[in-house]
């Protein structure tokens, strides 16, 4: 098939990045990391291995960029809200409500991140556990933020920062309980998390 004359070499470019960013995302989200080879990212995308070697340099490359992609979506999918929505318990049931929304519309990314997190590559390969980590702190201080501000509290305190763990520690428990059983679904098991957290704060 001809391509078309109305998309240009960099609009080209930048199509067949996302395609195989979604190839790989869905391969290693199903599979795991160790059988998503290049051999496998290549045939489920359809692209080129010498453009993907291009695009991303390696395997590795193409981890990172699945990773950075899904963070992005996610936390920009999930409002920053700058003032409280209702009660403290109100303000964190909305949150929860936008995280499960974000999270439900990129499920491989939710799914690779806890994966990588407890079964990392067999190599040691430290940039893959760099970006984890980026992306898992990332969320604990967004976290953080909203949980100071629905109780008025600072961010920084160690009362909020650990909140902000349990409540991460929750979403991850949350998405394995799913996947271990579709039956529990994420709503049913964070439904009583804002008053959990607003017990261990004390409020």
């Amino acid at each position: 098939m001809p391509e078309r004359s109305d998309v240009t070499p960099n609009r080209r470019g930048a199509r067949s990045r996302e395609i195989v960013l979604d190839a790989a995302e869905r391969l290693m989200a199903e599979r795991g990391y160790e059988a998503a080879t290049i051999a496998a990212i290549v045939e489920a995308s359809g692209i080129p291995i010498s453009s993907v070697y291009h695009y991303y340099g390696s395997k590795n490359g193409v981890l990172l960029a699945v990773m950075e992609r899904g963070a992005d979506r996610v936390f920009a999918a999930v409002p920053d809200f700058t003032e409280p929505t209702g009660s403290a318990v109100d303000h964190l049931a909305a949150l929860l409500s936008e995280i499960r929304d974000a999270l439900g519309a990129n499920p491989a990314f939710l799914r690779l991140l806890v994966t990588l997190a407890v079964q990392p590559p067999v190599d040691d390969h430290h940039d893959i556990h760099a970006v984890i980590n980026r992306v898992r702190a990332e969320g604990r201080r967004r976290l953080g933020e909203q949980i100071a501000l629905a109780f008025g509290r600072d961010a920084a305190s160690a009362e909020v920062t650990q909140a902000a763990r349990l409540a991460l520690a929750a979403i991850d428990g949350a998405y394995v309980a799913q996947a271990a059983n579709p039956a529990h679904t994420m709503d049913e098991t964070l439904e009583r998390l804002p008053q959990a957290l607003a017990a261990a704060l004390g409020a």
